[in-house]
């Protein structure tokens, strides 16, 4: 996913920087030359990422994580919610509704105090509006989207790697594993596979069970964190789903062959109350086999 940087004029704001990028959702600084407010009316309009249906019916929590506590909670009606925040605060906001993944978005009314030029930063929250209410409150208008759950939906794990040979955590790849994790207990319904990939170098056999031993070893530090281990399973596909032409006796690039070493993971299964649910429709695993 690409970086954007754009430039908007928002009211009571001087030619305001917003910086987009994709990690674990958009994030967003807002610099200007002005003293934070005192308080923020955060409302934020909750919908379908894919056809931006507002999802009336979700249930949005904000969890202070300064204090170390819920600050408020919200059902969706009309397509918003809305809560005060207070300067000095760094705040998470997470969405929920059945049968879809669960949106954890941050509002931090703090980071000013890292950074002076600095009124606020927001992640997994699309910017709208700044307005004034009044002289101690700044409104902050926004949306966060919110996707459908479809069976064999699978997204990418950035930056797992291991030793060459090796199928061992590394402390840096258990960070990023540790984001699974939070994903994995924001939407406890979920079942999901964990994929590892090889590229084409070595025997077929060889990377078949380097990759099992891969995604094993990563699944295994998932349940260390206390995720079930009837909630996802490892799987390793070696060399069988490349993404790209990088196949045995074709010259790559190590940029290319990079590209098929990867950690995939896919929703395999949801429950209702405990009992699995038939979704139909969703897009299938990445695949790009062996010809």
């Amino acid at each position: 996913m690409k970086n954007f940087t754009c430039h908007l004029f928002l009211k009571h704001f001087k030619a305001t920087s917003l910086l987009l990028c994709l990690s674990f959702g958009l994030f967003t600084q807002i610099q200007a030359q002005k003293a934070p407010p005192e308080k923020y009316q955060l409302k934020i309009k909750v919908a379908d990422v894919d056809t931006n249906e507002e999802l009336d019916g979700a249930y949005v929590k904000l969890y202070n994580i300064t204090k170390k506590k819920i600050a408020d909670s919200s059902v969706v009606i009309g397509g918003y919610v809305t809560f005060m925040l207070e300067k000095g605060n760094d705040y998470d906001l997470i969405g929920s509704r059945v049968r879809y993944m669960a949106r954890r978005a941050n509002f931090n009314a703090a980071c000013y105090l890292k950074d002076p030029n600095k009124v606020f930063c927001v992640s997994g929250i699309v910017l709208d509006a700044v307005n004034k209410l009044d002289e101690k409150t700044d409104q902050i208008e926004g949306t966060m989207n919110m996707k459908k759950i479809s069976i064999n939906q699978t997204f990418k794990i950035e930056n797992i790697y291991y030793d060459l040979n090796k199928w061992a955590i590394r402390p840096e790849a258990g960070k990023e594993l540790d984001k699974l994790v939070v994903i994995l207990k924001d939407n406890p319904d979920i079942i999901v596979e964990l994929g590892s990939h090889t590229d084409c170098r070595a025997s077929d056999d060889y990377n078949l069970n380097l990759s099992q031993k891969r995604a094993e070893s990563a699944v295994a530090y998932i349940i260390s964190k206390g995720i079930g281990k009837d909630r996802i399973t490892a799987k390793g596909y070696g060399e069988t789903k490349l993404l790209n032409k990088c196949d045995d006796g074709i010259t790559c690039t190590e940029i290319e062959h990079q590209t098929n070493r990867r950690t995939e993971v896919k929703i395999t299964g949801y429950l209702v109350n405990g009992q699995p649910v038939d979704l139909k429709g969703g897009a299938g695993a990445v695949s790009g086999g062996k010809q």
